[in-house]
């Protein structure tokens, strides 16, 4: 007989603990010999640059995948290669992107309203475009659990001159082989990114009205409870607000704020590190061989900083 679901995803979440612990204490080992940054100095590079506005970077073990939501396209960079290439268009002003268990494409298209998930060799389905038979607003960012839970934000950027129907901006847990939709919270201003804990149980997401990040126990049915904040980032003297966020293997978040990219201690609610970026950052993701590299979008740029840190996510692949 094989496996339950509910053992499965044990086993999954088990062998991605150990695996971060394993590089945890390689970490604690080296500490002696360098100092306590997580950037490394002299290492942010510009990667790619010419685009109108850069989001939902993504890699896909070999690539950074990202949108340039009004050029209306996805492109995909290859390290040390010169520039970017189209990966498709149009893409429905395509934002933030993830990839499902399988490796595929998953994208939150601004434009559109719905998740979707690309393939070359299929093009374009639409996951979910609606929430209790009432179209979503703008899905903004997107990430999945290990048992394939696809977890997503839905504020309302890309409206345009659309009305909301659902009537409040939300972050949505969807079973896709159940259909089950289950409304995280209808009460942020602006959702915007999200990311999970090394072991899945928290969520946290990012409020860019608010410059602040949240957190919420997650169970297993992807409903959620004890709401709760992490840290408020608000600086009105620099440019920048909460957008992207992401997650190390040792549970520290990484989320763009003024300036830059905050590094954040969820258990105590600090900044623990900042990095300041040349352009405004809007999202973030861990790429390189061993993930210790994060790629930033900036507006017209995508750049990359090396770290001392190893990522993890189903946004890195």
């Amino acid at each position: 007989m094989g496996l339950g679901k509910g053992l499965v995803r044990i086993v999954l979440i088990a062998a991605l603990a150990a695996a971060c612990a394993m590089i945890g204490a390689s970490l604690q080992a080296q500490e002696a010999a360098r100092d306590d940054s997580i950037f490394l100095p002299e290492t942010l590079e510009l990667a790619a640059t010419g685009y109108t506005f850069t989001e939902g970077p993504a890699w896909d073990g070999a690539r950074i995948i990202f949108s340039d939501i009004p050029g209306d396209a996805v492109h995909v960079l290859v390290p040390g290669e010169s520039a970017a290439k189209v990966l498709y268009a149009p893409s429905a002003n395509a934002n933030g992107h993830t990839f499902d268990l399988q490796g595929r494409l998953l994208n939150a298209e601004h434009g559109s309203g719905a998740i979707t998930r690309w393939t070359l060799e299929g093009g374009r389905q639409v996951i979910v475009s609606a929430y209790e038979g009432k179209r979503l607003n703008s899905p903004n960012d997107v990430v999945v659990r290990s048992d394939g839970l696809i977890l997503f934000t839905d504020p309302p950027y890309g409206l345009g001159q659309r009305t909301s129907e659902v009537g409040f901006s939300g972050v949505f847990a969807l079973g896709e082989a159940s259909g089950r939709m289950v409304l995280i919270d209808d009460t942020l201003s602006r959702p915007n990114g999200l990311a999970l804990s090394p072991d899945e149980t928290v969520l946290y997401v990012g409020d860019t009205a608010t410059q602040t990040v949240w957190a919420y126990d997650l169970a297993a049915d992807g409903t959620a409870s004890g709401k709760r904040l992490i840290v408020d980032v608000t600086d009105d003297s620099k440019p920048g607000r909460v957008d992207g966020v992401r997650v190390d293997c040792r549970g520290n978040i990484y989320v763009t704020c003024p300036g830059g990219i905050c590094v954040v201690d969820p258990v105590r609610g600090i900044v623990l590190e900042r990095l300041a970026t040349p352009k405004r950052a809007t999202n973030l993701a861990w790429g390189g061989a061993d993930l210790s590299e994060l790629y930033i979008t900036a507006l017209t740029d995508v750049y990359r900083v090396k770290t001392r840190a190893k990522g993890t996510g189903s946004s890195s692949r």
